[in-house]
């Protein structure tokens, strides 16, 4: 036995001394192929192919590009707008929008938009909070919710063999939300507390304050309330604004992962027993330009110009100019042109460009921080950017800007839960979503159309905002002077 055994390695032993050229063990560790048995009595023979030749009788299959998403748009039940994203990949994302958010708030509601982010995936007249939870960590989803100016989107990110489980849990929670006063009480501490800090906050309290001075109408009102006012709403007032907004024609429910068919099939049954009827009739929003400064001590000074952005959503090739002047704009955020990434010069410590695009009006400017008792050569040197761009921007910077603006983009909707929330957007704001018609808006543009762009917000009245050291701030007239000098 031990004889053959060794008759067996010598061969094996033999080929180690050519182990530097790999030939013994690239020998013998490749697959061998039986062949029938040859001879009367048998016997067996291997045949030693290399690795870098295929092997005889093996069909290797050829392989084939992974299937383009396909996107479909439809109505489902109760004239509710819906889109699909049939993406390949184990991942899906559902998400239902709400059109309204702060814009459609009264005095008597400040705040419902706020407080329904915070109760969203609560109770319902079907399920627990508990329960709620319990699914979700069962089927491996996570859920979200975002209060905007003009929407609530409500999304759940889970795997694609629950789909339809995580939509039903979904459309169940935005329409048939509970609300009981415990739990909103509970809640509202909570909602205090992150108000509280937000406001502590100076970049966001430019933010706010921005939208105060800027617009008139539904627009004007804070996203971000005061504290107190949140803590005189109740159970009964978030139904009240529910009834008024929670209607079929006012929602739109997006999906990625999974086609309009298999989203149809959960989300009729549900949505038949919504609400009929269209977006509540907010308060007109205008741009009007305005003045507002907060006297903020031991806060770093903030100082933020804006202009209208006019067109909105509904104005494809409007949202692309915009973006790519946002790419131009910056030069401490992360959507900024490569080059621009340096210290910077004069008063200002960090500069942010700011662009907010709603259904038919917008923001852009710029906002900046600087030290105590430069306000005055900030605002200078935030007007100044904006008024470089109103000249001509060069083809080589241009180019860098849309490069910059398109990846922004494509990144943002690259994941499941981005180009969800994407479409909601465009459904509610235009009736249609298409990627490939907002990318082609960008890639056409030209140093003329910026410009132009540029020339045309300029000639809007100034929105001017200040937080912080206020001492040394220019008036609102000065500023404004100059931008038209």
């Amino acid at each position: 036995m031990v004889r053959g055994l060794a008759q067996h390695l010598r061969p094996l032993l033999a080929g180690v001394n050519s182990f530097a050229n790999g030939q013994a063990f690239a020998q013998y560790a490749v697959p061998a192929v039986a062949v029938p048995k040859a001879g009367m009595f048998g016997g067996s023979k291997r045949i030693l192919t290399p690795l870098s030749e295929p092997l005889a009788n093996v069909n290797i299959p050829n392989p084939t590009a992974p299937k383009a998403p396909e996107l479909q748009t439809g109505t489902l039940a109760n004239g509710v707008k819906a889109a699909a994203l049939d993406a390949s990949g184990p991942n899906t994302c559902v998400a239902a929008f709400v059109g309204g958010g702060s814009s459609v708030e009264t005095e008597e509601t400040a705040g419902a938009s706020k407080l329904l982010e915070y109760m969203a995936f609560s109770a319902t007249h079907n399920r627990t909070s508990f329960r709620i939870a319990r699914e979700l960590e069962k089927y491996g989803a996570v859920s979200s919710c975002v209060a905007g100016r003009e929407h609530i989107a409500y999304v759940i990110e889970g795997t694609r063999l629950q789909a339809s489980e995580v939509t039903e849990i979904l459309l169940d929670s935005v329409l048939n939300q509970k609300l009981a006063d415990w739990e909103v009480h509970d809640m509202l501490a909570r909602v205090e507390e992150d108000l509280e800090s937000a406001y502590s906050n100076p970049a966001l309290l430019a933010h706010e304050l921005l939208h105060k001075a800027a617009f008139s109408g539904g627009l004007s009102n804070s996203l971000l309330p005061d504290p107190a006012s949140v803590n005189g709403l109740s159970g009964e007032a978030l139904r009240a604004f529910m009834a008024q907004t929670f209607v079929a024609g006012n929602i739109a429910v997006t999906g990625a992962g999974l086609s309009l068919a298999q989203l149809q099939a959960v989300a009729d049954p549900l949505l038949a027993g919504a609400a009929a009827g269209s977006a509540p009739a907010a308060a007109k929003s205008a741009y009007t330009g305005g003045f507002l400064a907060c006297l903020s001590p031991g806060a770093e000074p903030t100082v933020a110009v804006a202009f209208e952005a006019k067109g909105g959503l509904g104005d494809l090739k409007s949202t692309a100019t915009a973006a790519v002047v946002k790419a131009l704009l910056g030069s401490s955020s992360r959507e900024v042109l490569p080059y621009n990434r340096k210290a910077l010069d004069g008063p200002l410590t960090s500069v942010t460009p700011l662009v907010q695009v709603y259904k038919s009006t917008g923001l852009i400017g710029v906002m900046g921080t600087t030290s105590s008792g430069s306000s005055a050569a900030a605002a200078d040197a935030l007007t100044a950017k904006l008024k470089a761009l109103a000249s001509s921007t060069g083809e080589a910077q241009l180019a860098a800007a849309k490069q910059v603006a398109l990846g922004g983009y494509q990144s943002a909707i690259s994941a499941r839960s981005g180009v969800v929330q994407d479409m909601g957007l465009q459904l509610l704001a235009r009736g249609k979503f298409s990627a490939q018609e907002y990318a082609a808006a960008v890639a056409g543009l030209s140093d003329a159309d910026v410009s132009k762009y540029v020339g045309e917000v300029l000639k809007s009245p100034l929105t001017m905002v200040a937080v912080g050291g206020i001492a040394s701030l220019p008036k609102y007239d000065v500023v404004a002077g100059k931008l038209l000098a």
